[in-house]
């Protein structure tokens, strides 16, 4: 048996996993469903001649050191993000420039972001009830909104800062996932956005195939694996196209959701069965639009359906502008692409000239099967660290369980090196 580990996902958490084995003289195959590394993390060329593009998650905040620790060590350069300028909402069926609420609503709106900055500050500290004895741990974003008083025009705001934080079906996901993103900015849903400082140069992808190729570790792409079978001599794991590999150990870093299409045997121990059952609710659709007329730095929100958030993030190289935007998959919305973008834009920028658009599907790609992590209120247990321990010889690792910054990609470096330390002390090297 001539590997010590097998890695299996080659995403920010895989690599993460590979490199700190390596760095202790272990023996490491890493094996990659799709034809490139990085999972969740990409960066590939916009409308296939434009300039590269992170199809995936992207920003990352000042206090992620581990992830900028790794940018310096690989040479990988951080790119700052453009700041915000201009605001504009559409609500009440029109944009609007002058606030994100009429004159009536001023009352029932200012009381609604002070209940929100108020319960994101007790969240933050670590209590689950707000002083009425209520419950903000476990509430649905739906109820929550209600609970409030939010008047529809402050849910059109909420709504298009949901699809940025909370990223699911409102009815069946938190209030927390938005809650503790506006606790970042001392609880102003509004400023969330504000910690969003620097994207990596090249790409999340860029990260990972350099830790896996300085690690020296072995890569397989292109082999989804289907099986992983533990026995008393070690480890044996089936990709599709019938290719074995036996090792000593394992560190299983797929994701949550992509976990379904593996069988295990014997069957895991009946709570991370059950998280895989559950799995997480995150349903973004992110979409790059290429554009003439629009500034950089301009953000819009509102809509309560389809693409609600957008920005215009930077120069293209031909000197039109490149606009982020993002949407929620559920709730009702089968993304239709481009139509649904170039509707957005007549939205929120009436003058831009739309010249093309890209994206890429994560809640279709059958090797995500959705974007970044949101709890399922029905099943919170599936996304906790603790569910995800070491069982055996098997360690698991993603950011969509990390026991910190779970959902960024510093999650995912630092969910993919406890891992690797959960397989050193497994075989006695500590």
């Amino acid at each position: 048996m001539d590997i010590d580990v097998i890695v299996v996902g080659a995403g920010l958490a895989g690599a993460a996993t590979a490199a700190v084995l390596r760095k202790r003289g272990l023996r490491v195959t890493v094996l990659e469903a799709r034809s490139r590394v990085g999972g969740r993390g990409y960066s590939r060329n916009f409308a296939i001649a434009g300039e590269p593009l992170d199809f995936g998650g992207a920003w990352i905040t000042p206090w992620q050191n581990r992830i900028r620790d790794l940018c310096r060590e690989y040479d990988i350069a951080l790119r700052p993000r453009s700041p915000v300028t201009e605001r504009r909402w559409f609500r009440d069926g029109a944009l609007h420039r002058d606030g994100p609420i009429s004159l009536e609503d001023r009352l029932a709106h200012e009381h609604a972001v002070a209940r929100i900055a108020a319960d994101a500050m007790l969240l933050k500290s670590g209590k689950a009830w707000d002083e009425h004895g209520r419950d903000i741990a476990s509430i649905s974003f739906a109820d929550y909104l209600v609970r409030i008083g939010a008047p529809l025009s402050t849910c059109d705001l909420l709504s298009a800062w949901w699809a940025v934080s909370g990223n699911a079906d409102k009815s069946r996901a938190p209030a927390a996932e938005l809650l503790a993103s506006s606790a970042y900015a001392d609880g102003l849903t509004e400023a969330m956005a504000d910690v969003w400082t620097d994207s990596l140069a090249g790409g999340v992808n860029g990260l990972a195939a350099r830790m896996i190729e300085h690690s020296g570790a072995e890569l397989r792409l292109g082999g989804p694996v289907r099986a992983v079978v533990v026995n008393e001599v070690g480890i044996s794991i089936s990709t599709e196209d019938g290719a074995q590999f036996r090792g000593r150990t394992a560190v299983l870093a797929t994701g949550l959701n992509p976990l379904r299409d593996i069988a295990f045997d014997p069957p895991l121990p009946q709570p991370k069965a059950d998280a895989i059952g559950a799995g997480h609710l995150g349903r973004a659709v992110k979409v790059w639009i290429k554009a003439r007329g629009v500034p950089v730095g301009v953000l819009a929100t509102g809509g309560r359906s389809e693409i609600e958030w957008m920005f215009a993030e930077r120069l293209a190289e031909d000197g039109a502008t490149l606009l982020v935007g993002f949407g929620v998959a559920d709730d009702g919305w089968a993304p239709n692409m481009p139509a649904d973008a170039v509707a957005a834009m007549r939205r929120f920028f009436p003058e831009a000239e739309v010249a093309s658009v890209d994206w890429h599907d994560w809640n279709a790609d059958p090797f995500a099967r959705g974007a970044w992590v949101s709890t399922n209120l029905d099943a919170p247990e599936a996304t906790a660290a603790a569910t995800w321990r070491r069982h055996g010889p098997l360690a698991f690792a993603s950011s969509d369980f990390a026991p910190d910054q779970a959902g960024w990609f510093e999650g995912a470096v630092v969910s993919g090196e406890t891992a690797a330390a959960e397989i050193l002390g497994f075989l006695g090297r500590n």
